[in-house]
């Protein structure tokens, strides 16, 4: 058997699927394989799939055909959310598939040790669950993982039973986890997880509590959340939020739809005036804060009135963005066996009109921010040119050296459109 040393991952999906890859990587890299140069073939090929939706698995199995083509000879490896040949099938030889869920890092260190590896005495710490990623080599962002599964069994969805039922990080692994990003110079962690609202659910702790000695680590300059429930928004979380500087005004709520009757038969447990509850709340205590959502088009049975129940909860809200998707059933979920599907067409026109909104909403957002100056968190800075993310998620571009990249710098905002914000750094 021909030793693996160089290795190309593929990873689509979520900030959990991009976490998991970093885990991936520090697997490969102690088993002494390396990452194959550009238009090197590759000795092993890893394609972490995204199952959210069948548009994901059809771009999952296309990266699939494209490496193969591209690394013949290779060792394919097939892991995360839509691994399982159930679904997602693909003609010719896969060496491996290792689905999402609990201990997927050690069985996929399992699958490794079946071929001949450069260092092949490399062992998984006990919990291989809790591997931390870590490494995000020069980014100016890390994220950090802290829960995965779900247990909410929303009708559209397949994730429950990919991820499995929800598990925490240990609350003392993951601080550590932190302090460790922020020693390579990353100066923002977004926590992350399958359903992160959930950490510490039945536990003696809380995703307050975790938070609350998170935003203590010093050197840590900014922290963001990925999505929460609007009911686990409560008062205790945005008061913290409110009272740590480096908690970032930006918070992922997602709505999937503003008609009650949608929501009902989604399985989302709130109403459409719980979440603008959630919404005042957070308007209340946070400076112009960024709420961003998600919003599913078409959904079995949705009418033309449930629609523009949609549409005027979303003016009325003023999202800062939205992420619009169409429904596309997933086999195995109870809405891929609801009636009354909403013809294509006529979802795809509910779909422009919603993103058309969204346009002008985004803009009209980042409209506010003209004549403020905010700090920057330069991610790119090349030939004089800077850009970056402001605290409220925005990409900012600028006039600057290259010396500042991995900075944070104040930048009087002079102009804005509905992709970004442009400035220029004061004059001291």
């Amino acid at each position: 058997m021909s030793l693996l040393k160089t290795y190309i991952l593929d990873v689509l999906g979520c900030k959990v699927n991009h976490y998991d890859s970093r885990q991936i990587v520090r697997l490969l890299q102690g088993h002494g394989l390396r990452l194959a140069d550009s238009g090197e073939a590759a000795d092993l090929v890893i394609v972490h799939t995204c199952g959210v939706t069948a548009a994901a698995v059809q771009k999952s199995r296309q990266s699939i055909h494209r490496l193969i083509r591209r690394n013949p000879g290779a060792v394919i490896f097939i892991t995360g959310c839509a691994a399982s040949e159930e679904l997602l099938a693909v003609p010719g030889k896969i060496d491996a598939r290792i689905a999402a869920g609990p201990g997927w890092i050690q069985l996929l260190a399992d699958e490794l040790h079946l071929f001949s590896l450069p260092n092949p005495s490399f062992r998984l710490p006990e919990n291989a669950d809790e591997l931390p990623a870590e490494t995000f080599g020069e980014r100016t962002r890390g994220f950090l993982k802290i829960q995965d599964g779900c247990d909410a069994n929303c009708a559209y969805c397949i994730v429950p039973q990919l991820r499995k039922k929800p598990r925490d990080k240990d609350m003392d692994a993951a601080l550590a986890e932190a302090e460790a990003i922020v020693r390579q110079g990353c100066k923002e962690i977004v926590v992350a997880g399958v359903h992160v609202g959930l950490y510490g659910r039945g536990k003696e702790y809380s995703l307050s509590d975790f938070l609350r000695k998170l935003t203590k680590i010093p050197a840590l300059e900014r922290i963001r959340m990925s999505s929460l429930h609007p009911a686990e928004l409560t008062d205790e979380l945005l008061n913290i939020w409110s009272g740590a500087k480096n908690m970032m005004p930006h918070l992922h709520l997602s709505l999937q739809s503003g008609s009650a009757g949608v929501l009902r038969r989604m399985g989302r447990s709130y109403s459409p005036e719980e979440f603008s509850g959630a919404v005042k709340r957070a308007r209340a205590i946070l400076d112009i804060p960024a709420i961003t959502t998600d919003v599913i088009i078409g959904f079995p049975g949705e009418t033309a009135a449930e629609f523009e129940e949609t549409f005027n909860f979303c003016c009325a809200a003023g999202f800062a963005d939205m992420h619009i998707f169409t429904f596309s059933p997933r086999p195995g979920t109870r809405a891929a066996g609801m009636p009354d599907a909403v013809p294509a067409q006529i979802a795809h026109e509910r779909q422009q009109r919603l993103m058309e909104l969204a346009g002008i909403m985004k803009e009209n957002y980042h409209r506010k921010f003209i004549g403020r100056t905010v700090d920057v968190l330069v991610e790119r800075a090349v030939n004089g040119e800077c850009s970056g993310g402001s605290p409220h998620y925005i990409p900012v571009q600028f006039p600057g050296a290259e010396n500042l990249y991995r900075t944070i710098v104040p930048v009087k905002i002079l102009s804005a459109t509905k992709q970004n914000l442009s400035g220029a750094i004061p004059d001291a």
